[in-house]
């Protein structure tokens, strides 16, 4: 049995400390000041949602009313914050993470690499690098908020740093009409893909510091959907009285990606446009499916740098369905599945191929009260090359977050993951296994 290293159990031994600490009061998040709440209105534990905060997302950042019974009409949605006055404390605020990190990453037999891509570790031998550091993971400043008696709201996310560097992730604007219970919006500018769309299992934002590998998934061709475009998203949502039942429909078209995987910002000669689309359906005390498609195309520079270097263009395909229960307010069963078919070539005069990709997810946490979470989720992917042999990439993770003020602005996070990943063109395996002890505060 491996021995735990120093920092590892100094770790443990700060995890185990602070989960038994009291909860003092703190300051909130800045929707959680405008409307007096505390964070559990909108989340189960921030940063995933709850129906409640869905909705307050899908009514462009306004409270869904109490008092819709059905017995008089909805009212508007330029009239859900008559009451509250505009100021830069409720609409302004910031999110910093810290964390303590053990890493390791272990190729498979006959693989060659020196030491984990992402990371300077030290490398123990030719086929494994190992390291364990304490990290300021990000700073971020957000700007959000309606114009009170409109139908027009704002939202800005700016990274004061994250992995080295610093920019705006998000910045647009944001027009919702008709009634609390059947309204429709259009946004428009620098937007996440998958952020907040979404039933639960959909949700790239979680209880884990990382989206499931399914969502997530980087295929050879540089593409994922945790990207954050410029484009256009449309959406209309139905709601029954009481909230009770939810249904929404979304779809977006953005510019894309560059070959390097990197946003589209500007002007550029990819003239096809990518089209994502989203229906949800929440049921229950906090239950959803959701149905997904992503369609899109990028430019790819195959054997880049070598005298056979060349270019095309290949169509992206993505398609999935995910879905949750939360049974008795406490046990939250998630699954999902996601497919991938993209274009491939592996010479310019040769047979085109396709990347195929098949995702399965399966999460279970249990919440013990407001606050208090135990998880544990498993992804597993089957990827194929023709007529190259199938890979297959299987993630699984463990962990427990305690809130430490009772308004659950200040979170601690321990998890450990595992990640076998099989490279589909390279025909190459690595094993990383990741315990992360990570700090969150929102003010």
């Amino acid at each position: 049995m491996k021995v735990l290293t120093p920092g590892l159990k100094t770790a443990l031994a700060l995890f185990c400390f602070v989960m038994l600490m009291p909860q003092p009061g703190n300051a909130i998040p800045a929707f959680a000041r405008k409307f007096g709440v505390k964070c559990y209105t909108c989340h189960t534990i921030p940063p995933a949602l709850n129906k409640n905060g869905y909705m307050f997302k899908r009514l462009g950042y306004r409270m869904p009313p109490d008092e819709m019974d059905g017995s008089k009409a909805a009212p508007k949605v330029s009239a859900l914050d008559k009451d509250i006055r505009f100021s830069l404390t409720n609409s302004m605020a910031l999110i910093m993470q810290a964390s303590f990190t053990e890493d390791k990453t272990v190729a498979d037999p006959g693989s060659v690499t020196s030491a984990s891509p992402t990371t300077s570790c030290p490398s123990d031998t030719q086929q494994s690098a190992s390291c364990s550091s304490f990290n300021l993971d990000e700073a971020a400043l957000f700007d959000a908020s309606t114009i009170p008696l409109t139908g027009f709201s704002y939202f800005a996310h700016y990274e004061l740093y994250q992995d080295g560097q610093s920019d705006l992730e998000q910045g647009f604007g944001v027009y919702t009409g008709g009634r609390a219970n059947s309204n429709y919006f259009v946004k428009v500018g620098e937007m996440h893909m998958q952020e907040g769309e979404g039933t639960r299992a959909a949700m790239f934002y979680n209880l884990f510091p990382d989206p499931s590998f399914t969502l997530s998934n980087v295929d050879p061709l540089n593409f994922s959907l945790d990207q954050h475009p410029v484009g256009v998203d449309v959406g209309y949502t139905h709601a029954s009285n009481y909230f009770k039942n939810i249904f929404a429909v979304s779809a977006k078209v953005t510019n894309g990606l560059n070959a390097d995987g990197s946003e589209i910002m500007s002007g550029s000669t990819k003239n096809a446009k990518d089209v994502w689309a989203d229906a949800d359906y929440w049921f229950g005390p906090d239950g959803g499916v959701t149905v997904m498609m992503y369609r899109g195309s990028k430019d790819q520079i195959q054997n880049a740098g070598a005298s056979n270097e060349f270019t095309y263009r290949s169509d992206i395909w993505r398609a999935g369905v995910f879905a949750n229960y939360l049974f008795f307010d406490k046990l939250d069963i998630l699954g999902g599945y996601m497919r991938s078919e993209d274009d491939w070539e592996w010479q310019q005069t040769g047979p085109a191929s396709h990347y195929i990709a098949n995702g399965y997810r399966g999460e279970v946490d249990y919440y013990f009260k407001p606050g208090t979470a135990v998880m544990a989720r498993y992804d597993r992917a089957s990827e194929d090359i023709a007529p190259q042999p199938r890979m297959i990439t299987q993630a699984w993770g463990i962990g427990g977050e305690q809130a430490l003020t009772s308004l659950g602005n200040v979170v601690l996070r321990g998890t450990f993951n595992q990640e076998h990943d099989g490279d589909p063109v390279a025909l190459v395996g690595t094993t990383d296994k990741l315990f992360k002890l990570d700090i969150r505060y929102m003010w």
